[in-house]
């Protein structure tokens, strides 16, 4: 069974209808049945309560409403046709619902599982919930299974943790630098798949799954339920958003801002990232204008000759550095020797 498989939180058995009159909301085109657990849309079936908080995840809910599952929507997602024509539990705030659903679920803080051949440095803490393969390597400081950062915001503005009781897995030959915090999944497991590497202070958030021979260098963050596909290199510092998509051995330069899906194979840079070699031509254009620029003479005037209104002296900026651009990104091709193992 894979880690995804097994998602999902079991509570006491309770219908739609005694959960509505509990907690709020309404029940909408004859939602009704028993649910036991609570499970993430993509892997809801008969019996689950799938939330259903942001729009992306629309065409998912509607497979899992076709086998059987339950959902819990946000109201704000009712009126989109597409969820209007659903079976489901309506309600303004879903997501103080679901934490409030995850207080009695039944999830048990259960040790530490760890594989053959573990090794855990001075200073590291493995919290419970979280299951190790075989191989691992976990540096100084580090901080595995503490609650992922996410809130819920209820009644009269009243704002609550929601409960973070999936916890996480590294599978064989996972490599977690120093200082790296990986945090708890909601509903199910924060994945690093097989030969994931990070470097030294690397966050990934709540419900992130990185693909099989992955590697992060240095102060890389990853927002709540990030995915990353397999054999992915991202620079240092590279952010991405929440929710985001990037295909496998996709290409990331440092210091780079993803906000949006990224294909598999694509190499990208910049704020927001995107296609390499755009982002080279937009430098070499920025330099080319701060040059016209810099050209312009001391106590030069953009008024008219002899006119009223002549601005002031511009001053001088600094020549840009002769430097080419593409010196200011690490190589995108791995040095011989150098490059990811290929996936298996």
């Amino acid at each position: 069974m894979s880690a995804r498989s097994a998602a999902g939180l079991p509570f006491a058995s309770r219908s739609l209808a005694d959960l509505a009159a509990r907690h709020g909301g309404e029940l909408r085109r004859g939602a009704s049945g028993v649910v036991r657990r609570l499970v993430p849309v993509a892997e809801a079936g008969a019996g689950d309560l799938a939330p259903l908080l942001a729009a992306r995840y629309v065409e998912e809910a509607a497979k899992a409403v076709s086998r059987g599952a339950q959902l819990l929507v946000e109201e704000s997602l009712a009126a989109r046709d597409d969820v209007a024509a659903l079976a489901a539990w309506v309600h303004p705030y879903a997501t103080w619902t679901m934490a409030e659903l995850l207080d009695a679920a039944d999830a048990p803080a259960d040790d530490p599982v760890l594989g053959d051949d573990v090794s855990i440095a001075p200073g590291a803490i493995v919290l419970p919930r979280v299951r190790i393969g075989a191989h691992v390597r976990i540096g100084p400081g580090a901080v595995i299974g503490a609650p992922g950062f996410g809130f819920a915001t209820g009644p009269n503005g009243k704002t609550r943790l929601v409960p973070h009781l999936g916890g996480v897995v590294l599978e064989d030959g996972v490599h977690v630098g120093p200082l790296c915090t990986i945090a708890s999944g909601t509903l199910g497991p924060t994945i690093l798949r097989r030969n994931v590497k990070l470097d030294a202070q690397v966050h990934v958030a709540h419900n992130v799954e990185i693909g099989d021979e992955s590697i992060l260098a240095a102060q890389c963050g990853l927002a709540g339920s990030v995915v990353v596909g397999r054999g992915c290199l991202l620079g240092g510092q590279v952010g991405v958003a929440d929710h985001v998509r990037i295909g496998d051995r996709v290409r990331i330069a440092a210091k780079s801002g993803v906000i949006g899906d990224i294909p598999a194979g694509s190499t990208v840079a910049g704020y927001p990232a995107v296609d390499r070699h755009r982002w080279l031509r937009g430098l070499a254009e920025l330099y080319r204008l701060v040059g016209r620029r810099s050209s312009v003479p001391p106590g030069g005037s953009f008024g008219p000759p002899g006119g009223e209104a002549s601005l002031p002296p511009v001053p001088l900026m600094p020549r840009a550095p002769t430097v080419r651009p593409e010196a200011i990104i690490r190589r995108t091709s791995p040095m011989p020797g150098s490059g990811p193992r290929s996936g298996g």
